[in-house]
């Protein structure tokens, strides 16, 4: 008769699992004496591992490598249809609102994209379009939620979009459809997708920042590989820097004081910036405003993105795909 696990070798079983599962994504393909050698796990237990995943059709074995005189290897990879993800941010604020969505598979790419109306502004009209993607999508079995507005500890401390104002979003919508649901701050998303996309594995500081047409502007910041929410979650709300209370500076002096503010305090190698009135052409300028303040070799590398929707819906993809993993794994 089998024996219990422990709650020590459950879990030790579950953090191989883990690593065997993340180091399989990050290759793309793997044998499973390439997965012992760089998980630093037996032979044996990737094998168990990948057995057990095979089953479910989480794993996929693929071809044999080509013999070198013993048996051939197997390759194996995780399957990008075993279940799918979907992100959903609500962008503008109480003047008018749309709501832009994706689609993304088990392995993290994105399937599908589009946007809604989202008129009238109310929740209702927010369930409805929840319902009608995840009819559309049956795969889906997370959720990834991105709103304009500080958020902590699930619920919604404002909003641009006031309706959200107090809402425990996530607990709502993992209620209402029965699936994983992460709910996040626009620019903390936003970040991590640019970070991932572009800067992926830099432990320097790293930051984004976004003028939309609202007076809001916000910035995100990944320091070593992790997003800075800050103590209350008020992390990156540069609008509050007194340059921006006791006045209405240009679009182009906000952006180089934010950055020489970025630049005294967390010296990120890189910053992104976008805003609805931002162009490219604007960089310039705001470099050589910049270095009135600071050296230029303390300066970050400026980086124009036209808009934010591509790093906005992979920074939520990629966050949920990895909370959703770790959910499926430890929920238990």
């Amino acid at each position: 008769m089998n024996s219990p696990l422990s709650t020590t070798t459950r879990e030790m079983k579950k953090s191989n699992i883990a690593r065997v599962t993340d180091l399989l994504k990050s290759l793309g393909t793997a044998t499973k004496g390439e997965l012992a050698q760089q998980t630093g796990l037996s032979s044996a237990t990737c094998g168990a591992v990948l057995n057990e995943l095979s089953l479910t059709g989480e794993v996929l074995a693929l071809e044999r490598e080509a013999s070198r005189g013993g048996r051939p290897a197997q390759r194996y990879a995780c399957n990008p249809d075993f279940f799918s993800v979907l992100s959903l941010y609500a962008a503008g604020s109480d003047e008018g609102a749309e709501l832009v969505w994706a689609v993304s598979s088990a392995t993290g790419e994105i399937l599908m994209q589009g946007t809604r109306p989202f008129v009238p502004l109310t929740l209702a009209t927010f369930d409805r379009a929840l319902a009608a993607l995840l009819t559309d999508w049956p795969g889906v079995r997370a959720i990834g939620i991105g709103l304009p507005g500080v958020i902590v500890e699930d619920t919604v401390a404002w909003c641009d979009i006031s309706l959200f104002t107090g809402l425990s979003v996530a607990q709502r919508t993992q209620q209402n459809t029965g699936y994983f649901t992460l709910a996040g701050n626009d620019l903390n998303f936003t970040v991590w997708g640019f970070y991932r996309s572009s800067c992926a594995e830099v432990s320097a500081p790293v930051a984004y920042i976004y003028k939309p047409g609202v007076l809001c502007t916000g910035c995100g910041m990944v320091i070593n590989g992790q997003v800075l929410s800050g103590a209350s979650n008020f992390a990156g709300e540069v609008l509050h820097l007194p340059f921006n209370v006791e006045g209405q500076p240009s679009l182009v002096e906000e952006m180089a004081k934010t950055i020489v503010s970025l630049a005294a305090l967390i010296n990120p190698l890189t910053v992104a910036v976008a805003g609805e009135n931002l162009q490219a052409d604007q960089l310039p300028d705001i470099q050589r405003l910049c270095q009135r303040y600071v050296p230029e070799k303390h300066l970050p590398t400026l980086v124009y993105r036209s808009t934010i929707r591509e790093d906005y819906l992979q920074g939520i993809a990629d966050r949920t795909l990895r909370d959703y993993n770790r959910y499926r794994l430890y929920a238990d």
